[in-house]
């Protein structure tokens, strides 16, 4: 197999393994049920909750499955509280707005080490709600969720003004793609990074296969002298016990010498005159002790012709 056959193969793998992947995880999400909470109706993460112990400054709340917790606190001055909440707790928020929710609120989002942690805050009648939510991964499955938990809010038959979901619509086109990415943004980074991967790994085989310098090409003559006779961008294969590797290469004919060439410089050189009969011709290349080079047929024909002729 030639060193240009490898590259396809290896894209052709790669694309036979991102496919389904993606067409598996752009049909995930974190399923929602509507159920009430501390007074509070919404599409809460299916799968039940259980009530958070350590929580502290007054506020008592649930952790569901799928990353949320939902909370809440008596507040004498719930407008006067958000406002310290947000200056003292999210000052420094990669992303933080303000949403008409209720009497007051807003949302934010931070880092998370490989994912990201999304909040919610705002009051209503005297009473402040917190919600958060952490996403393990960049991808955004737990946003979509915690949008869907935030446009069907409901307190007392009073649900989240209507102006909310384009407030979030517009927050999300403000998130940066490299925080939050949707599964076709995601595989679509992952495809450019191996396909330039790929291409670094080609013009690294172009360099490796490349003739040396002053190197004539097969059937060229200088003035009265023969140059070399040279066939760049051949595929070198060496095994051996444990041990193979392709590359691509140059070959080149100097004198009585069979030379191969990788990065233009000199890797073997045979002896024609003493090592001859050690070439095993096969059907587009030959074969040297453990090194194997192969040529496009044409080629292959003109140095068979060359050296049995």
């Amino acid at each position: 197999m030639t060193w240009r056959r490898v590259l396809v193969l290896v894209f052709v793998v790669m694309l036979a393994s991102l496919l389904p992947v993606y067409f598996f995880v752009a049909r995930q999400e974190i399923p929602g049920a509507s159920i009430e909470v501390l007074g509070v109706r919404s599409v809460f993460p299916a799968g039940g909750h259980a009530p958070v112990t350590d929580a502290r400054n007054g506020w008592q709340g649930f952790a569901f499955s799928g990353g949320l917790r939902f909370f809440q606190r008596p507040a004498e001055d719930a407008a006067a509280g958000l406002r310290a909440l947000k200056r003292e707790n999210f000052a420094d928020a990669p992303l933080l707005a303000d949403l008409d929710l209720f009497a007051g609120g807003f949302f934010a989002l931070r880092r998370a080490n490989k994912g990201y942690r999304l909040f919610c805050v705002f009051h209503e009648g005297g009473t402040a709600y917190w919600a958060d939510m952490r996403s393990s991964s960049s991808l955004d499955f737990a946003l979509r969720a915690f949008e869907r938990f935030i446009v069907s809010l409901e307190i007392g038959g009073r649900r989240a003004g209507p102006a909310v979901a384009g407030q979030l619509a517009a927050l999300r086109r403000g998130i940066p793609w490299l925080t939050v990415q949707t599964p076709v943004q995601f595989f679509a980074l992952m495809g450019g990074i191996f396909a330039l991967t790929l291409l670094v790994v080609y013009f690294v085989f172009r360099l490796s296969g490349a003739p040396p310098r002053r190197a004539g090409t097969p059937g060229a003559e200088g003035a009265g002298e023969e140059r070399e006779w040279c066939t760049p961008y051949a595929t070198l294969r060496i095994g051996g016990f444990g041990r193979r590797k392709t590359s691509a290469c140059c070959l080149c004919l100097e004198g009585d010498a069979l030379v191969i060439y990788r990065f233009r410089r000199p890797l073997l050189r045979i002896d024609l005159r003493q090592e001859r009969q050690e070439l095993e011709w096969e059907r587009s290349g030959f074969r040297y002790r453990n090194f194997r080079v192969i040529m496009d047929y044409a080629d292959f024909e003109k140095w068979r012709l060359r050296l049995m002729g």
